[in-house]
């Protein structure tokens, strides 16, 4: 049978994800921002029923990478026991992610 889990996200995750939304609304428009809710929405429920979906780490392989979109990913750590999903950040694919915990 399979294992419904549940997303957690870290207060990290929460922060960047305020941050990439203000600047949405800044710099773009609010339909932009809809687009960007609805994506982690779709990555919420498509993790939860498929854990192991998105590459691990190529430094960390404890670690998933979800590419959301273009610009953005997000970092996870599957936590079989609790049957949870633990969202570490969301970070500029641009840049170099910072080193992970």
């Amino acid at each position: 049978m399979e294992k419904n889990y549940e997303v957690i996200w870290s207060k990290e995750s929460k922060r960047q994800f305020d941050k990439i939304v203000s600047y949405l609304r800044t710099e773009w428009t609010e339909k932009e921002v809809i687009k960007f809710v609805r994506k982690l929405r779709a990555f919420e429920k498509v993790v939860c029923l498929f854990p192991e979906l998105y590459a691990e780490s190529n430094k960390k392989p404890e670690f998933r990478r979800a590419v959301i979109t273009k610009h953005n990913s997000v970092i996870y750590k599957i936590d079989e026991e609790k049957g949870l999903i633990r969202v570490y950040t969301i970070f500029d694919n641009r840049q170099s992610p910072k080193k992970l915990k």
